[in-house]
Formats: C-alpha cells, structure tokens, sequence
C-alpha cells in the first residue's frame, strides 16, 4: 500500500503541474481578443498574468520534486523511477546547469535619428539575430543556453517586433550565457564565417556583439511553456 501510495503521489502533482501549463495556455486568448483594449496596456496585463502563472507552476515543481525525494528515499523502484526522471529533466533543460562557457553580448547600434532607415534598421538587434547566436551556440557544443536569465531549449524561438523569449519581453542589451567547452565554442563563434552577419553589421552600423570567454556559468532551470499536444482536460 505504502508503495503505490508512493507512486502515485508524483503522478497526481506532475497531473497539477500539466493543468497548471494548461491554464497558462489557455488564458492567453482573452487577452489577446481584447481588441478594444491599449495595446500596452494589455501587454503589460498578460506579462503580469503569465508571471503569476510562473511562480504557481514554480511551486507545484518544487512540490513535485520534493515528493519524489521522499518516495526515493523509501522505496528502491521509485528511486531508480526519479533517476530515470532526474536524466529526462537535464537532457530537457528541466533543471539548473553549471559550467565554463562563454557569454555572448548583442546590443543595438548608437546611429543619430537622422540616419537612412535602413541603417537604422541594420544596427538594430532582431529577433532573428537572437535565435542565430543560439543556433551557433548549438552547433557549436552548448550543452545550455540563456538569454538575459531566462533558460531556453533547442525548440525555443525569439518572436515578435519587441523580442519575446519563452513568451517574456525583452529589450537589449541581449546577454547569452552559453555552458559548454569554453575553448570549441571561442573558436567556433571566433570563426569570420559564423554570425557573419551580425558581424559585418557590427563593422558597418555599429550593431555591438561581444564573445568572452567565462570560466563560470550558471544557468537557471527552464520555467516557460511546455507544449501539451495529445492530453486534454478531464471533464
């Protein structure tokens, strides 16, 4: 009895913690349909909503976790479970990760507001420069990637005209913080022909990029949305 007691605890919270990723999903439409609405103002409405959510579904994982300890220290299946579970959550950037690596700065160029558009423009950082720096980092043997302390994975995305990261905003300067073998990233980022663009946009419009090698680095867990794409709510 103790023993399926123990199992099933951590599946009951990890249920919490899917309803709760629900609900964060769920209550974007709202928002969003409020045409009538200032656009800031709704801007700022969901980033204070989708913060709440974040510390809630914070609290049901630190739940969770602090069940499967126990159930670990009781029972010999349930310990080799949250082992198998414990590997998971690293691989899926799930849990905090430290290590040398390197720290990658992108900032906007100063040009004077008389400058051409298009200069303006080019000396700009965009969403899609942020998801290239990422890219090259992968590539190059980032075992983890963070973007101004918010941890991202290889299926997250930079969106928006105001950059969005895990459905944050954020304005630059961009900091990121790469955990991975310092010397093969320095070199590969190093290399004339990796982020050539952002490169060369940095000799022509001033868009700053910086690379420095970090002997430390910590990255905090993941904590944006996970997608759910086969389970429903139960009725």
């Amino acid at each position: 009895m103790r023993t399926a007691l123990i199992l099933v605890l951590p599946a009951l919270l990890l249920g919490l913690v899917i309803g709760v990723q629900w609900q964060t999903q769920a209550t974007r439409s709202p928002i969003a349909t409020r045409y009538s609405a200032d656009l800031a103002t709704a801007a700022t409405e969901m980033q204070r909503e989708q913060d709440g959510l974040r510390v809630e579904l914070a609290a049901v994982r630190a739940e969770l976790d602090a069940v499967r300890e126990q159930a670990a220290s009781l029972d010999v299946r349930a310990a080799s479970l949250k082992g198998g579970i414990d590997d998971l959550e690293d691989a899926a950037g799930l849990s905090p990760l430290g290590g040398e690596g390197v720290v990658i700065t992108l900032d906007d160029g100063r040009l004077p507001a008389s400058a051409p558009r298009r200069s303006i423009e080019l000396a700009i950082v965009h969403s899609q420069d942020i998801t290239d720096v990422f890219n090259a980092a992968w590539k190059a043997g980032a075992l983890g990637i963070a973007v101004n302390g918010e941890r991202v994975t290889s299926a997250t995305a930079c969106v928006g005209a105001t950059i969005q990261v895990n459905g944050r905003l954020m304005s630059p300067p961009f900091a990121v913080s790469v955990v991975g073998p310092a010397d093969a990233l320095m070199k590969a980022l190093g290399d004339a022909r990796e982020l050539g663009d952002l490169k060369r946009r940095g000799e022509l419009y001033g868009l700053r990029l910086g690379i420095d090698r970090a002997a430390r680095v910590e990255l905090p867990a993941y904590t944006g949305p996970i997608p759910v794409r086969h389970a429903i709510p139960a009725t």
